[in-house]
């Protein structure tokens, strides 16, 4: 193909259906003249064009309004000096200023002013564009010119399709006004390598016929993907040369328009007038950030919650209380043994900072790993300790009553381990922002530097103190009270995708569908708990119906990064795994008890078979101009997590060793650098499908 050529793929218009040869042809690109127009986005949905020139197909795309049959829908076209009605033939002429009101069937003429005449325009241009695709499915039109796909070009997909915003330069979309139902399916576990596509390919980036690639290994299992996707894009994931931001917080958080940004930073000069009248009450956690920061709830404030027996909660009180809440902080440190994270150490300091409770804690499991440079727990220091998780709740259930306002920071990870739910929380992660703002949330060490002045966690490989970090929590809180609203938060240039819609001339609806709980989440309309991919088929199916937009993750295909947990959020060097000690740190920070063992190739089968059927499912249940995009949103992390571990542990054993005394394993040096650095520009490519339903 000439140099000047240029090409685009139009996907599939609805599932099952087989592209015709016109749809597959790379055209070439027209020549310029009076008539004809580029054909960077040529379809011609079905005409019969193989007899035709370019040429020819360039002017009967330019010209297809003019010779497009008699419109079957009642349109209203406003020129410059009448109305048209056009059902067939006819024509009734008004005057300019006038308007026909047909509304009870009867006409009344009124005269129109100069801006009514103009949105009235506007809206009957818009009608009468949409009608000459009457009849015609929507469909996307990918760009073989574009090579720079990347996870935000998804997330400003679903804002073009479901709110009116400009063109984007690598997809063109069809009849895009039929389209008002958008599934954004979020599968991690997929990447290119998982297709056998080499990235080092020119090609790599730009549509590819997946299945032509996918002819060895366990990617040949897709039997229903091939019937639903011709073609598969490679994207590339956010981040820096060094780690990568997580796609969901991409791909649901959008830039704030600037009548937005307008409205918040007037809505917070209102708040800060308003300080004075902010009670320590005002800075509680409301159930919703509870729900979105993972607290564990009272059943008393959720009727779905439910506790174990090991668990308690506080007592609600009925009446009102007769004096204002008391504030206690506390801070807790953590090892890991054979179940898990378990709590050795717990302190709560009052209002003032003075100590009322400081205990050391033996877990009821074995411990594998004291994680001493965090908790600065030992072997030696927790010998002959005979406190037990249950002495040390009951003590709390004495502290911590219904009239008690408990402060922490992260206090949902201190929570979860001492088994323990409690309704008022005032957490410094939430009342001060990360510099990046939402959802990354700032470390206390940082926190206390900066806004209190004082250096804490100074302690190398000794750990923490959670005394001092209780000390610490409770002046931030009261500083945040004194100071008021907007003191320690950032101007946020982004909001949620869910906020964006429903703020939309239409309002469009949202629905959440995962296992888990995220920070935005609840901007959406419905959040579903589905605890696997099999209560996700069935969610999605139900809330495609209700909703204009709805997200959801199939978990299937994680085991193809090992067996365990789900891949960490954010791979982040400057975040600490199993702490709150980062400067700053990152909301998800990488697991350090993760078990990475290798799935077998027949686990890899039976992912890709399960997978394939659940994503079957899902597409059959859509309505009719559904748009559905499929997305891994990344790729492989476990090597980035590796060399990411080694930094951190020369960095550590270089601030308190001579390089000559650190072995050369423990060693990172420039070589080593390079090589993180191609490990995360690998990680960070995964794959996206697009498609109508």
């Amino acid at each position: 193909m000439a140099s000047g050529e240029k090409r685009r793929i139009k996907t599939r218009e609805a599932g099952g259906k087989t592209p015709t040869h016109e749809d597959a042809t790379l055209e070439q690109k027209a020549p310029r003249d009076s008539l004809a127009i580029s054909n960077k986005f040529a379809s011609l949905d079905g005409e019969d064009d193989s007899d035709m020139t370019v040429d020819e197909r360039t002017i009967l795309v330019r010209n297809k309004t003019v010779e497009e049959n008699t419109i079957k829908e009642t349109v209203t076209v406003l020129t410059s000096t009448k109305i048209v009605h056009s059902t067939s033939n006819h024509t009734e002429s008004v005057p300019k200023k006038r308007k026909i009101d047909e509304a009870n069937g009867n006409e009344s003429i009124r005269e129109l002013s100069k801006l009514e005449r103009k949105q009235l325009k506007k809206k009957n241009k818009t009608i009468a564009k949409k009608s000459e695709g009457n009849g015609s499915r929507p469909c996307f039109m990918l760009s073989r010119d574009y090579d720079k796909l990347s996870i935000k070009d998804i997330r400003d997909l679903v804002i073009y399709l479901l709110t009116e915003t400009k063109t984007l330069p690598w997809i063109m979309v069809k009849n895009k006004f039929r389209i008002d139902k958008v599934l954004l399916l979020y599968v991690p576990g997929l990447d290119p390598n998982f297709f056998n596509i080499d990235l080092q390919d020119p090609e790599a980036r730009k549509p590819i016929p997946w299945a032509q690639r996918a002819m060895s290994g366990p990617a040949t299992e897709f039997q229903h993907l091939k019937t639903f996707f011709d073609v598969m894009n490679v994207m590339k994931a956010g981040g820096d040369k060094q780690r990568i931001h997580h796609p969901v917080d991409t791909l649901l958080n959008v830039p704030l328009s600037n009548a937005e940004q307008r409205r918040r930073d007037q809505e917070m000069k209102s708040k800060r007038l308003a300080a004075k009248n902010f009670g320590q009450e005002h800075y509680m956690l409301r159930i919703e950030d509870l729900r979105e920061s993972n607290f564990p709830l009272p059943t008393y404030l959720d009727s779905d919650a439910k506790l174990a027996e090991e668990w308690f909660e506080t007592k609600q009180k009925t009446s009102r209380p007769s004096v204002p809440k008391k504030m206690v902080a506390m801070d807790c440190e953590m090892v890991r043994t054979t179940a898990g994270s378990e709590v050795t150490r717990v302190s709560v300091v009052d209002d003032e900072g003075v100590v009322i409770y400081d205990e050391l804690v033996m877990p009821d499991n074995p411990i594998v790993d004291y994680l001493t440079q965090y908790s600065g727990m030992t072997a030696e220091r927790l010998n002959g300790v005979t406190t037990k998780l249950a002495d040390v709740q009951k003590k709390l259930q004495e502290l911590v009553t219904y009239d008690t306002i408990l402060v922490g920071h992260s206090l949902e990870n201190d929570m979860k381990v001492l088994k323990f739910a409690h309704p008022f929380i005032i957490d410094t992660t939430v009342a001060f922002h990360h510099t990046r703002g939402p959802p990354f949330r700032p470390s206390l060490k940082w926190l206390a530097l900066k806004w209190l002045q004082r250096r804490i966690q100074a302690g190398g490989d000794k750990g923490h103190d959670s005394v001092e970090d209780a000390r610490a929590c409770m002046d931030l809180a009261k500083l945040k009270i004194r100071e008021g609203p907007g003191f320690g938060e950032y101007n946020q240039d982004q909001e949620s995708i869910f906020s964006r819609i429903s703020r939309h001339t239409t309002p469009r609806s949202s629905a959440v569908i995962d296992r888990e709980t995220f920070i935005g989440q609840s901007a959406a309309s419905t959040v579903i708990k589905a605890a696997n991919d099999t209560e996700v088929v069935e969610a999605v199916a139900g809330a495609i119906q209700e909703h204009n937009l709805v997200w959801a993750r199939l978990r299937g295909m994680e085991i193809n990064y090992g067996r365990g947990r789900p891949s960490p959020a954010e791979v982040d060097p400057e975040a600490s795994a199993g702490t709150k000690a980062s400067a700053p740190s990152t909301p998800h920070a990488p697991s350090a008890d993760r078990d990475e063992t290798e799935a077998t190739m027949e686990e890899l089968l039976e992912a890709v078979k399960s997978i394939d059927k659940s994503i079957a499912k899902i597409i059959e249940s859509l309505p009719e101009n559904t748009a559905v995009i499929v997305t891994s949103g990344q790729g492989d992390l476990r090597e980035v997590r590796r060399m990411q571990a080694r930094q951190k542990n020369f960095q550590r054993l270089y601030n308190t060793l001579n390089l000559s005394a650190i072995p050369k394993e423990d060693q990172f040096l420039d070589e080593d650098q390079k090589a993180l650095e191609e490990a995360v520009n690998r990680a960070k490519h995964g794959v996206c499908f697009f498609m109508v339903r």
